[in-house]
């Protein structure tokens, strides 16, 4: 079987993932703390310093880098500092320490995982997340770039932490289009698959809601009440948020609601 090797791969998406290629494929997985499963090849390392990256990419056939580090997504919520910088250890620097690696051992196929909207980026995080692409379209490795729209986990844990405040401010009529990591991870097996092929075309939820539709779901959902009140948008950050949907791209079939109910305890 061909070696599949993935960064990120005990990750939201990276887990389901491994799930889909281990019955196909040798599953090796470059991480700081090692799992148990016998069915993974794991290698300790740390892309934000090179360490165990060659024993990653050495013999594999492809190299999923789904590795990411956004203090944003890990806190569920921004601080002012966010919208001035984000560390790019793993999301330049790490990417182009693989990339070198992976020219160096001849590696058939770098596949990215990207952001819907990065085109235009608008905060710290996603200027390095182009970046990387910008990195990968031109390394001497072929490749491919799948991206994506906000994880439904995503929307679950920023909601969950919102909720918090008494009151909740919201512009409601901005668009979003939650999409499930399984359908995506589905996505990326069929991108294995079919080899290096560049700017794969773009994956989003089934449906595009307004926030105010998803944060009703939401509430429904997790039995969850507080005072939301409209706020007006911007142009700058409508032209944003439907920049980060793709209502022509490949569509998912797990909307919001379904996710909700299906993970009560996200």
């Amino acid at each position: 079987m061909d070696t599949v090797a993935i960064t990120g791969g005990t990750g939201h998406l990276g887990s389901e993932l491994v799930r889909l290629l281990k019955p196909t494929h040798q599953v090796r997985i470059l991480t700081r703390r090692p799992g148990t499963d016998p069915e993974v090849e794991w290698v300790q390392g740390d892309l934000a310093t090179g360490q165990g990256v060659p024993e990653t990419v050495a013999d594999a056939h492809t190299l999923v880098h789904a590795a990411t580090w956004s203090p944003t997504a890990q806190r569920g919520f921004a601080h002012p500092v966010d919208f001035w910088r984000s560390p790019p250890d793993v999301d330049v620097d790490g990417t182009s320490r693989l990339l070198e690696a992976a020219a160096a051992a001849k590696v058939q196929h770098f596949l990215y995982v990207s952001i819907v909207g990065v085109d235009r980026p608008t905060m710290p995080y996603l200027r390095l997340k182009h970046t990387a692409e910008e990195l990968v379209s031109v390394a001497d490795v072929p490749w491919s770039i799948a991206r994506a729209t906000l994880f439904h986990w995503l929307l679950d844990r920023m909601l969950g932490r919102a909720m918090r405040l008494p009151v909740l401010p919201l512009p409601g009529a901005l668009p979003v289009q939650p999409v499930d990591a399984r359908d995506f991870a589905e996505y990326l097996t069929e991108c294995i698959r079919n080899g290096a092929g560049g700017r794969r075309e773009d994956y989003g939820g089934p449906e595009v809601l307004s926030l105010r539709e998803a944060v009703r779901t939401w509430q429904s959902a997790r039995g969850r009440t507080r005072r939301v009140f409209n706020v007006a948008a911007p142009k700058r950050l409508r032209r944003i948020a439907a920049d980060m949907t793709c209502p022509g791209g490949r569509r998912g079939k797990t909307t919001w609601d379904e996710w909700l109910h299906a993970h009560p305890g996200d």
